[in-house]
């Protein structure tokens, strides 16, 4: 333990000996998305979420490098998420027929740690892994297809929120924060031109990213509160000829909030406001 301490301050020391100009990165990302929650909640080892669809989305972002080693990034991502009941394995999800669609918006502020020392310019600190994490804001609005037009669900209240037989259910935000954490690999191949390569999941402040959290409120109950479209979309089970649910039944899990993930490559331009190469 004595060793590894003295290692950490060795490298916290050599790479604060480093910071001798402060240099920006504005980088553009590209890559696909997917989901993990109560419509997909199956994840492989490659923590890819199977058989969820996957779907593509790209952003901007700025990063000021502390150091060799240290840095921290702002940007902002678009993309979107889906998953349908239909493609599951498991039988009760396949009878309990749901499906969902989203676009996500994020800011995230994310630190970031290179293994390896890495300046961009040199000709051998010039390639790195790297780790990063931190905390996002992000807004969606969950939508499914019925009767061929798509139909936001958060103001229906598919599981009851706002009624007076759920008074303790409110009708949830389309705004939440995320934890985002991820792994990459960064690549300086020209100049102050360089390239990463990332694996990021962002674990959700909310169950509600797909719509489904806890228990069915009650086809009639909804059809007398809500309407018909409402009651439809919170019970599908009818569309497959199949008995609908029973009020307060399970609908969904509560127990895990949901989770989407991002792998992509981005293009980093390096701006460096002092000497060259940086960091010497």
């Amino acid at each position: 333990m004595k060793k590894l301490i003295l290692l950490c301050l060795v490298v916290t020391a050599t790479a604060l000996q480093d910071v001798k100009a402060q240099i920006y990165d504005f980088g553009a990302t590209f890559g696909a998305s997917g989901y993990v929650g109560d419509l997909q909640p199956n994840v492989n080892f490659l923590l890819l979420p199977l058989p969820s669809p996957s779907k593509s989305g790209g952003g901007i972002w700025f990063k000021y490098n502390l150091n060799p080693y240290w840095g921290f990034r702002a940007g902002y991502l678009t993309t979107s998420v889906s998953a349908s009941d239909a493609n599951a394995t498991n039988q009760w999800q396949r009878e309990r027929n749901l499906s969902f669609d989203t676009y996500i918006s994020e800011l995230a502020v994310t630190a970031e740690f290179n293994f390896f020392k890495y300046i961009t310019g040199h000709h051998k600190y010039n390639h790195t892994p790297f780790v990063f994490a931190g905390l996002a804001r992000f807004r969606f609005n969950p939508t499914a297809i019925i009767d061929g037009k798509k139909v936001e669900l958060q103001p229906l209240g598919t599981e009851g929120q706002g009624l007076d037989a759920f008074p303790d259910t409110d009708r949830y935000s389309l705004i939440a924060l995320s934890i985002p954490f991820g792994i990459g690999y960064r690549w300086n191949f020209y100049k102050f031109h360089s390239l990463t390569f990332e694996l990021s999941g962002r674990y959700a402040l909310t169950d509600y990213l797909d719509d489904v959290s806890k228990n069915y409120a009650g086809y009639d109950l909804m059809l007398a509160e809500r309407g018909e479209i409402a009651a439809r979309l919170s019970d599908r089970s009818g569309e497959l000829g199949i008995p609908l649910r029973e009020p307060f039944s399970q609908r969904g899990i509560s127990t895990f909030n949901d989770a989407y993930w991002y792998a992509g490559v981005s293009y980093i331009f390096t701006i460096n406001s002092g000497r060259c190469p940086r960091f010497r």
